[in-house]
């Protein structure tokens, strides 16, 4: 069995299918604790489920859509999360239909990402971001967002099989 390779953080690279359980499982605990203010679904095309992902990638983006996003809404709201290729690039969409952000405010939240201490020492979008622009400089990190209609991210990274060469 191949070993897995590491990422310039030390987290590793695991199969898509293993981030996706990773994050449906955080998404059902956090579904009890925000005792079903959300609903979500995660749509991945099977061919997607083999090819590398960064261990981690996922989960903090799901939070912060919760966090910042749903639970200040009154009524709750939903996340989707969709896993596709296109060519031979893996695009993954987390998008939520919570109370997103003012141009001005999603501006002021691409300038941090892009400062060296955006999210230092966290798992945050800071983090994230950073983890997936080392590791992929090819890789695309975009934030869409519009008041009071919610937020996307869309990653766009080669596509690779897990068990291959990462660097």
């Amino acid at each position: 069995m191949p070993e897995k390779k590491e990422s310039v953080s030390g987290c590793g690279i695991i199969p898509v299918r293993d981030e996706l359980e990773h994050v449906r499982n955080y998404l059902m605990i956090q579904q009890m604790r925000f005792k079903n203010k959300f609903t979500y679904t995660i749509d991945a095309a099977p061919e997607v489920l083999g090819y590398a992902s960064l261990k981690l990638m996922l989960q903090p983006l799901v939070e912060n859509a919760i966090i910042h996003g749903i639970a200040p809404k009154e009524e709750g709201g939903s996340i989707r999360i969709v896993v596709r290729q296109k060519e031979n690039r893996l695009r993954i969409a987390i998008g939520d239909d919570g109370i997103g952000m003012t141009e001005e405010e999603l501006q002021q939240l691409k300038n941090r990402l892009k400062t060296a201490d955006a999210g230092h020492g966290g798992i945050g979008l800071g983090n994230v971001y950073r983890r997936i622009t080392a590791m992929y400089p090819d890789g695309d990190f975009e934030i869409c967002s519009k008041k009071d209609a919610g937020t996307v991210i869309v990653i766009d990274i080669p596509c690779r099989e897990e068990t291959g060469d990462m660097t």
